[in-house]
Order: C-alpha cells, then structure tokens, then sequence
C-alpha cells in the first residue's frame, strides 16, 4: 500500500504545474494535471473524427501520461525557446520510472511514443493536445497569445502538422487564426 500512497503523492504533484493557457472562464492558468485529463476526454468525445484504425485506449492512456515529465521538468512555452526541454523530460522520466517499476516504466513508454510522434496513436494525441490550447485562447480574446508576445506566424508554424493528420480541423483553425488577427487578439506578424 505505501507504494500505492506514494505514487498517488507524486502524481498529485501535476496539479501544481501551471501552464500559460487560462481556463476558458478566464479567472486563472490551467494545471497540467486539468490539461491532460482535459486531452483525455476531449479525445473520448471527438473519437468519431479519428480514423477507425486508431487505438482509443491508447490515445487516453497517452493523454493521461504525456505531461507527467512537467512534475519535474516544469512547463515549457512551445513557442519560446524548448531547449533541454527532452533531457529534463527523460531525466524524470527515468526516476519516476526507477521508483516505480510497473506505472513508471508504461508512463514513459507512453510520454517517448508522444514524443517521437511517429505512431497513429501519437499524431491524434498531439492534434488535439495543440488544439486545446488554441481553443482556450480563442476563449479569452487571445489572451495568453498577447501575454507571450505569440504572433500569427508563431501560431501557424506550431501547428503546421495537424494539417497532414487532421486537415479538416487544420481549416478551421486556419480560419479562426485569421479571425484572431482580424479581432486583435493575435499579433499579424
């Protein structure tokens, strides 16, 4: 059971890793912890746009674990400077693995096959782990956009490839960039 308590404890720690993004009332940062469950069942509820070949439970899973890294790597902007970002990743990765054999060694299994970003499974994970974001954002005029100094450019080099897994919602969201841009919420540069 003390394993059971100490993995709960650790895991608890993703609830104090906040992120840039607000919450889409606008009254504080997201956490991470809030962020993947939010990619979990935003995955379960648009599963229907996903190809049939993709594995759902997998997707979940990964969804649920992709973000575990920030407990001790923190959260990094995506569209400032990541650098180190992978080796502080890892490195957690391989203690919280080398605690806890069985969870530690399929969460980074899971947080890898994110990462490389070659699987199905992966690509979907990652289309709407960028998208989520993107939506909150639109939901607070842009806010966290112009608290970063994000512009247009930024917005569409970042999510450049969900227009070769999702080219549906890529249109759309090039749509609502333009949008953004229009309503000031989003530097034109």
């Amino acid at each position: 059971m003390n394993e059971i308590a100490l993995l709960g404890l650790e895991l608890d720690k993703l609830k104090s890793v906040y992120r840039k993004s607000y919450t889409s009332d606008g009254t504080r940062n997201e956490n991470s912890a809030e962020h993947s469950w939010h990619l979990a069942v935003s995955l379960l509820g648009f599963a229907k746009y996903m190809p049939s070949e993709v594995n759902l439970d997998r997707c979940i899973r990964m969804a649920l674990c992709h973000d575990i890294c920030e407990i001790g790597a923190g959260d990094v902007c995506a569209y400032h400077d990541t650098s180190g970002k992978y080796e502080r990743e890892l490195a957690y990765m391989t203690v919280l693995q080398a605690q806890f054999s069985s969870f530690g060694a399929e969460a980074k299994e899971l947080w890898a096959e994110y990462e490389e970003g070659t699987s199905l499974e992966s690509q979907w994970v990652k289309v709407f782990d960028k998208l989520l974001p993107f939506v909150l954002n639109l939901s607070n005029e842009g806010r966290t956009w112009k608290e970063q100094t994000i512009t247009r450019s930024m917005v569409l080099k970042h999510n450049e490839f969900i227009g070769g897994v999702a080219p549906d919602i890529h249109s759309w969201m090039l749509d609502q960039i333009d949008k953004a841009v229009d309503a000031g919420w989003l530097d034109p540069a």
